[in-house]
């Protein structure tokens, strides 16, 4: 009787959380939009903490597009978050091939992903050793300013 409960119980509460996840869009904030631009401002030294940066980057990145709206992002790294993105570096191989997937789900959306120079020239990281698909720019804060007057909208994420 009380597995038949718990069964019961759990079932409504999965249909419940169904029909909410359902119902949330974001038609008000994109009614009349056919297109937006973002720029995100990552900036961690946690491994852990950048995945999941990436992941709401790409999950923000495919829910616009579910909702028939263009999307142009940029995700520009810089201060030691740029340490995080080079290929062979001491570290757990499990984090560093997941950061690695993430960061090629990135690229096969369009999302461009860029490397402060600044920040590789201060922790002597070169253009080359970083993952693929990383765009390595002069100063990312010029990038983002740049991005900025240019219609995308800031996006920190710290």
């Amino acid at each position: 009787m009380r597995i038949l409960a718990v069964i019961i119980f759990t079932s409504i509460a999965l249909v419940g959380q169904t029909q909410i996840a359902q119902a949330l869009d974001d038609a008000t904030a994109l009614s009349g939009l056919t297109s937006v631009r973002a720029v995100y401002d990552v900036r961690t030294k946690d491994e852990k903490a950048l995945q999941f940066i990436f992941t709401v980057i790409r999950d923000t990145y495919d829910e616009t597009v579910q909702q028939n709206v263009k999307a142009r992002y940029v995700a520009s790294m810089r201060g030691p978050t740029v340490k995080l993105l080079v290929r062979s570096r001491a570290g757990d191989p499990a984090l560093q091939k997941k950061t690695a997937g993430l960061i090629n789900e990135l690229n096969q959306r369009g999302i461009r992903l860029e490397a402060c120079g600044y920040a590789l020239n201060l922790f002597g990281v070169e253009p080359e050793d970083l993952y693929g698909g990383i765009v390595s720019v002069g100063n990312s804060l010029n990038s983002v300013i740049g991005y900025q007057i240019k219609g995308y909208s800031l996006v920190p994420m710290n």
